[in-house]
């Protein structure tokens, strides 16, 4: 295994092309790791998927036989991730399978290739999974140059991994201190009570926070940032909500929530030709980053 190796998202629509997947999978086991698009039904697939594509050197995306699951916000997961992809600059393979003249594709898949091929994209057809390593060779190296990237996860070294193995031993203490000695040596109570994070909070004070959401128009997304007021009684109320179980996941998750329910008046006024992903309505947030200001 090299000591060097990259991340790449794979966009693609669900149940379709697994040959072509599995032929990826096969390329890329010495070269990089893999993350792909996950079935639409789940709840969080948007999100996931732009978790990958932030995170990822370059993103391959498979446009095979079909256009996807059409989620709520019309539009499939492979469409989303793509739009995802371009807003984010990533650097984006796009395999495309040729289909035959009397082949039966549906009218989403259709419009969706004409969106691809008119954009700037490194675009390669293939007939069959056979055709795949081939073309990887060639487009994988190109994206690598092309880019200047370094693949961001790098093996430590066999010194550093000896180094993080070593045991230190240390002698027991001879003599404990005397309990007095102690009781003197601890803090006085005016050392507790003056560190900040114990001064009280008025749970009626607001504070303004800086929020951001991308919108869907026009086949692009749109990054909005906004302000919005917050009270310390509302956080209060959102951590009691968080399950026993605590995470920095959790947190974000219970915060994005409490946001989205204040935001999306704001949003709809401000954006009414914006129609916002991952919604039973017609429009709604996909994200909230939010920053205390």
């Amino acid at each position: 295994m090299p000591n060097r190796r990259y991340h790449i998202h794979i966009i693609c629509a669900d149940n379709d092309q697994l040959l072509v997947l599995d032929s990826l999978a096969i390329f890329f086991q010495a070269r990089a790791f893999l993350t792909y698009d996950v079935s639409s039904k789940l709840s969080k697939a948007s999100f996931y998927g732009r978790q990958c594509i932030d995170s990822c050197d370059y993103a391959v995306m498979i446009v095979g036989d079909s256009y996807g699951t059409v989620q709520k916000n019309g539009v499939s997961q492979m469409h989303l991730s793509y739009l995802n992809a371009k807003a984010k600059l990533k650097p984006l393979i796009v395999l495309v399978k040729n289909h035959s003249p009397d082949a039966v594709i549906s009218r989403q898949l259709q419009e969706f290739i004409k969106l691809v091929t008119k954009q700037d994209n490194q675009l390669y057809y293939y007939d069959t999974e056979e055709d795949i390593e081939p073309l990887l060779v060639q487009a994988h190296y190109n994206a690598v140059a092309n880019n200047k990237m370094i693949g961001g996860w790098v093996r430590a070294n066999d010194e550093e991994n000896t180094t993080s193995k070593k045991v230190v031993y240390e002698k027991p203490v001879d003599v404990l201190p005397s309990t007095t000695e102690v009781e003197n040596n601890s803090p006085d109570d005016e050392d507790f009570i003056s560190d900040k994070v114990s001064e009280p909070i008025e749970l009626t004070e607001f504070f303004e926070i800086q929020y951001s959401a991308q919108a869907y128009e026009g086949g692009n997304l749109t990054d909005v940032t906004r302000s919005l007021t917050l009270s310390w009684h509302e956080i209060l109320m959102t951590l009691m909500r968080i399950p026993s179980t605590f995470s920095s996941y959790g947190l974000q998750n219970a915060i994005n929530r409490l946001i989205t329910a204040k935001a999306e008046v704001d949003i709809k006024k401000r954006c009414q030709t914006f129609m916002l992903f991952h919604a039973a309505k017609s429009l709604k947030l996909i994200s909230i980053i939010c920053n205390v200001s």
